[in-house]
């Protein structure tokens, strides 16, 4: 049996995808196979397409695209105990690992958390990656507490949103960093304050010193790290943070999967204390022009 996939032979520009028939997959022993409801599309597949992760992340190609699966349990492996076919799942999965963006994709049981009740199937891909990620950030490189005053620079991005409201969620005073087009999304999580990055450089807005700055943005360890007091920290999740001072702990991170975190992220959501932020929902047969796009929410990728 066959089934659609969008995959890249060769590493380049967004014209290299190209959604085929690939043989279907069968799961492991220890894996399951799910019947993709939606992928999504997250800024790292960019990097991944076009090969500026190959020297540190080499990828078999061709590559399958998708970190972010949510679907239906299919079929399972012979030592899978806790999962059973018509679950509803959700995963992040490697970004070496072959992805979601297909009809069908095989997933470790340890990764698999259950879908949330609250919202449709195919929403709940909008959130495994990006959602982990902002909480690594936060809390398991951050040490957030509550009381801190945090800066999320980023926060209209899709990660950036699900930091702010984490950290308000734990009792955090959060300054949002964001654009003109984010500000009210933003302001609306609950942040103490939400400076527009557009009328006011990121220095001038932030006094006094924070204790933790997460940064999804362009700005630089020279403009961020002055706002972080002695003994705080500074985690960035797109800049490097050579050259930091020494007073501080800066910290370049990349996120992981963790399903026991992501079943706690789907209790948020069911609880209606993490809103999600899609901005569109597109074919897999579309793909490209998504990769060649700069929505500001998180894109679906629906497989049929």
């Amino acid at each position: 049996m066959t089934m659609k996939a969008l995959r890249f032979h060769e590493y380049g520009e967004p014209d290299v995808l190209v959604v085929e028939n690939v043989p279907r997959p069968t799961p492991d022993s220890h894996a399951v196979l799910v019947k993709v409801a939606a992928s999504s599309f997250n800024p790292a597949d960019v990097a991944l397409r076009s090969g500026a992760f190959a020297e540190m992340l080499p990828l078999d190609l061709p590559h399958t695209l998708g970190m972010d699966v949510a679907g239906t349990v299919v079929d399972v492996g012979a030592q899978v105990t806790g999962t059973a076919v018509g679950d509803h799942v959700i995963a992040f999965l490697s970004p070496d690992m072959t992805g979601a963006a297909a009809e069908y994709v095989v997933v470790p049981e340890s990764l698999l958390a259950r879908a949330p009740s609250s919202i449709p199937l195919p929403d709940s891909a909008a959130f495994p990656s990006t959602a982990i990620t902002a909480w690594q950030a936060l809390f398991e490189h951050g040490r957030l507490q509550s009381g801190q005053r945090v800066l999320v620079c980023g926060a209209g991005s899709v990660v950036g949103s699900y930091a702010v409201q984490l950290a308000v969620s734990a009792g955090a005073n959060v300054i949002a960093y964001a654009g003109p087009g984010s500000i009210d999304r933003v302001a609306g999580y609950g942040a103490s304050a939400v400076i527009d990055y557009s009328a006011q450089a990121v220095a001038s807005a932030v006094p006094p010193l924070v204790d933790l700055v997460v940064n999804f943005a362009p700005s630089t360890v020279e403009e961020l790290a002055p706002l972080v007091r002695d003994g705080g920290r500074l985690v960035s999740g797109s800049t490097p943070v050579d050259g930091a001072r020494s007073e501080i702990t800066a910290i370049r991170m990349a996120a992981h999967p963790d399903a026991e975190r992501l079943a706690w992220l789907v209790d948020e959501v069911d609880a209606g204390r993490l809103a999600l932020n899609i901005s569109d929902r597109r074919p897999l047969e579309e793909a490209t022009a998504v990769h060649s796009s700069r929505e500001r929410g998180k894109t679906l990728l629906i497989p049929n």
